[in-house]
């Protein structure tokens, strides 16, 4: 395995799905900011109806650290993962990749300890594997990853 962080050029090529990653960037980006803001508005989320049941029984103990994280990683980068990919920095596919694990984690926790699902968990789910794999794709063609 050959791992290449950062390329002789500074900018790397943008192959047609990257733009899928744009795409799935800017859609998780925009949804979570204002969620994250309402979570940390309101730590116990009643104003938006959620139940306090469901996270006083997990090691979270309200919405506020779900809130800093859906605000600033799946929110805010995302959307700078989004500008990335618009100007072929050398680091977009490298964060795509690491978002792209980032929220199929935070999906799994929450499939892990909050008691009921809702179909956008597993949106976001799916979001999260394919920019997983939109991120392999694109570090095998940019020669940045070599597994095989």
């Amino acid at each position: 395995m050959q791992v290449l962080l950062v390329p002789a050029e500074r900018r790397v090529e943008r192959p047609a799905y990257a733009w899928l990653a744009f795409v799935l960037a800017v859609f998780t980006g925009v949804l979570a900011l204002p969620v994250g803001l309402m979570f940390l508005a309101d730590p116990s989320c009643a104003s938006i109806g959620l139940p306090p049941g469901w996270i006083e029984d997990t090691p979270f103990g309200s919405y506020a650290i779900p809130g800093i994280y859906l605000f600033a990683v799946n929110g805010l980068g995302m959307l700078i993962l989004a500008g990335l990919i618009l100007v072929r920095h050398w680091a977009a596919p490298w964060l795509t990749a690491i978002l792209g694990l980032g929220l199929m984690i935070w999906i799994l926790v929450q499939l892990a300890v909050m008691p009921e699902t809702m179909i956008l968990q597993w949106i976001f789910l799916a979001t999260g594997i394919a920019l997983g794999f939109l991120a392999l794709f694109w570090l095998r063609r940019t020669g940045q990853l070599r597994l095989w």
